[in-house]
């Protein structure tokens, strides 16, 4: 059938048409330049009067939050003095934490609940990559040869729980000269502490090894009669906490807070479950005892 191109002429004016009574309606409607300046002004004044309010209401939460932090702090001491009077505790980092207060504010309100730290024993980067001469000098040394289907790292974590558990000192400090483990000054490992605090979460996989160290020691230490809480701080790009779950232990996700800090230490006073405010939490805070409670 022949192709009728007066009809594509035609539908092509029409929409031509259309096109141009668009753009001249558009023009009539159109304010004249001094009713589209008032428009802009009314605009820009819209903006400022918005901008203040967001301003004003910004200072109001920075307020309220410096109420809160300053209300926190003046109940958290009491709370926490003396509920870990006459407690030994261990602390256990699974890296070094290098420049992150964490591990020493963790220190500090244990102190303050009336804890003796008996050690901080740190895992050290050539424990969690554990080069293959430095695994043939340790094994030799210390006559440590794992069975089939056990990794050395969870032979030695194993090894070392259980004699912290028992507060015996000689592998620790072998391990120490090996470099495989650090210490904080002042840490002793002849006694046997009463509870174990791990500290978790880190910022890259490579930084630790959760499932061949931590787990290990934590599954020893419970089954040794030790208590164990696992924490990390709220910021921890890679999280822990589901794993130390796996083990049933305690656990606070948010111990770089002055909340997370309380929970750790109403966990290591006896409070079980999941402390927080992620996703692995049961509830924010333990049960707080009432005053004069044990």
């Amino acid at each position: 059938m022949p192709i009728d191109y007066r009809y594509h002429i035609g539908s092509f004016v029409a929409i031509f048409v259309a096109l141009l009574l668009g753009i001249l309606i558009g023009i009539g409607l159109a304010p004249n330049p001094e009713e589209l300046g008032g428009v802009v002004e009314d605009l820009k004044a819209a903006y400022r009067e918005s901008r203040e309010a967001k301003e004003d209401e910004l200072k109001e939460l920075r307020e309220a939050v410096r109420e809160y932090d300053e209300l926190a702090r003046e109940t958290v001491g009491p709370i926490v003095e003396g509920r870990l009077a006459g407690k030994r505790v261990a602390i256990v980092l699974s890296h070094p934490f290098s420049g992150d207060p964490l591990p020493d504010n963790l220190q500090a309100v244990l102190r303050q609940a009336g804890a003796t730290i008996s050690s901080t024993t740190i895992i050290t980067r050539e424990f969690v990559t554990l080069p293959t001469e430095v695994r043939k000098q340790v094994s030799e040394r210390l006559s440590l040869y794992p069975p089939p289907n056990v990794h050395f790292r969870t032979l030695i974590a194993e090894h070392i729980a259980a004699d912290l558990a028992r507060g015996r000192p000689e592998l620790i400090l072998d391990l120490h000269r090996s470099r495989l483990l650090q210490s904080t000054a002042g840490s002793g490992y002849a006694i046997r502490p009463d509870a174990v605090l791990f500290v978790g979460g880190y910022t890259s996989p490579n930084e630790a090894a959760p499932e061949r160290i931590d787990l290990p020691m934590i599954e020893s230490l419970t089954g040794l009669g030790v208590r164990v809480v696992a924490c990390e701080g709220r910021s921890a790009a890679v999280s822990c906490i589901p794993l130390y779950k796996t083990k049933g232990v305690p656990t606070v996700d948010n111990a770089d807070t002055l909340g997370g800090r309380l929970s750790v230490v109403l966990a290591l006073a006896g409070a079980d479950g999941n402390f927080g405010v992620k996703d692995t939490r049961d509830a924010f805070l333990p049960e707080i005892p009432a005053p004069g409670s044990p």
